[in-house]
């Protein structure tokens, strides 16, 4: 059911209450002053009758004759005479006299909401004796033909009023509502992926509201999106940097260290073959160039993926990331500091925490000029890391370039935590992610 039906529906039914009840309280009104007319009526009747009577006693005719037919135009009382078997002699409103137009059920709930007036009774004697009996009756059926009058009238202006309202309501609601359209079709545009849609302002205010809201999302939502493609372009990019890295690593060092190894090789084969012992420089050329391999192929796991974490946990994963840092960095202090246990905090907090804090010691390295760094892992109600250094500072717009504090950010929020960083030029930098831990299950 539509918006426009269901108010229509409403009105209609407040307006329906409101003429029940209007229509209660009048017709109690009436049936009051019904009764009261009544009532005034009867007694300036009976007044007038009582002096008849009286005078009819008194005179020397017979029967006494009270021409009660011209007293027609009392609508309100039935006066009748009877003789003393109870025949009716005489009426005000005799068999031919006009009768009531209202519906029996209307006289019904007229009569119900009032009290009944009991009939008078007065006895008629001539001379002393007793002749017959004159009864007045209330008779409102005049008066209940007047409120049916007045109330046919007052349904036919609720239904007036209920169509021209009705019509209004449903006019002016469509009028208030018909920015929804413009709503609905810019959620159409929002589903084909048309990040460009914006809504028009709007004069109702909640609508209005609803539009500001609706572009500020759109808004958003836009620029969430270009960053994103931003990003994965930047991505693309390092990961393209990073292949050329290794393949220049694998060209240049490995390649080398096996045309040694390869040269070394062939002179021991060579002293072999003339039973000659093998030549100790070339042995030992080759343990070394070995070795040199050996450690070349474990930085490259290591920046492919830290195989300290796997074996011995984050703890011991961070120390030695940290210790690594020092020997490239003999420069700048670095101090790690660790507060609770790290132990079952899962395998993907552990790689966010170990990549944030690498990535931080990077940049430092890069960017900060620093004297002096502090490391702060706190293990409490959450995961906190916080890495602080007095370098240079950055520039706020430096948090959306490149690919590390926003790839580290988009890391971070993809656990549900939070990454803050606060820098003040010349005053260093101060990175702090926040990130929930696991359930045990879950971890």
């Amino acid at each position: 059911m539509s918006l426009k039906l269901r108010l229509n529906l409403v009105i209609t039914l407040v307006l329906a209450l409101i003429f029940l009840a209007s229509s209660v309280f009048l017709v109690r009104e009436a049936r009051r002053d019904v009764q009261a007319e009544i009532e005034s009526t009867a007694h300036l009747a009976l007044h007038f009758l009582d002096a008849e009577l009286q005078r009819a006693t008194l005179a020397d005719a017979g029967w006494p004759r009270f021409d009660l037919a011209a007293l027609g135009e009392v609508r309100h009382l039935s006066i009748e005479l009877y003789d003393l078997e109870d025949r009716l002699l005489e009426s005000n409103h005799p068999a031919g006299a006009p009768t009531a137009s209202a519906p029996s059920w209307f006289a019904n709930v007229v009569g119900a909401l009032g009290r009944e007036v009991a009939p008078i009774r007065r006895t008629v004697s001539v001379q002393g004796e007793a002749v017959g009996t004159l009864v007045v009756k209330p008779d409102p059926s005049f008066e209940v033909d007047e409120v049916w009058t007045h109330a046919i009238g007052l349904m036919q202006l609720a239904l007036a009023i209920f169509v021209v309202t009705n019509v209004l309501v449903y006019w002016l609601v469509g009028r208030a509502l018909a920015p929804v359209t413009k709503i609905l079709r810019a959620l159409n545009e929002l589903e084909r992926g048309n990040l460009a849609t914006r809504m028009p302002p709007l004069k109702l205010p909640e609508l209005a509201r609803i539009a500001s809201a609706f572009n500020r999302m759109m808004d958003t939502l836009q620029a969430s999106v270009t960053q994103n493609r931003q990003l994965a372009q930047q991505l693309i990019r390092v990961q393209e940097e990073e292949r050329r890295s290794l393949a220049r690593e694998l060209h240049d060092e490995l390649g080398q260290c096996l045309t040694a190894i390869l040269a070394d090789g062939a002179a021991i084969l060579n002293a072999a073959r003339a039973g000659k012992p093998a030549p100790r420089a070339s042995a030992e050329a080759l343990v070394e160039v070995t070795r040199h391999i050996m450690d070349l192929v474990r930085g490259m796991l290591q920046r492919l993926h830290a195989e300290t974490l796997d074996r011995l946990g984050l703890e011991e994963a961070l120390q030695e990331l940290v210790a690594s840092w020092r020997q490239r960095n003999p420069s700048i202090s670095c101090e790690l500091h660790i507060a609770g246990s790290l132990e079952q905090v899962g395998e993907a907090l552990s790689i966010t925490v170990y990549r944030v804090v690498q990535e931080a010691l990077t940049n430092v390295a890069r960017h900060a000029r620093a004297r002096q760094v502090e490391i702060r892992v706190h293990r409490g109600a959450a995961l906190t890391v916080e890495v602080q250094d007095d370098g240079l500072g950055m520039e706020p717009d430096a948090l959306t370039r490149g690919l590390g504090l926003p790839g580290m950010r988009e890391r971070v929020e993809s656990l549900g935590g939070v990454m803050q960083v606060a820098s003040r030029r010349g005053r260093g930098v101060t990175l702090t992610v926040e990130l929930p831990l696991p359930t045990t299950e879950h971890a």
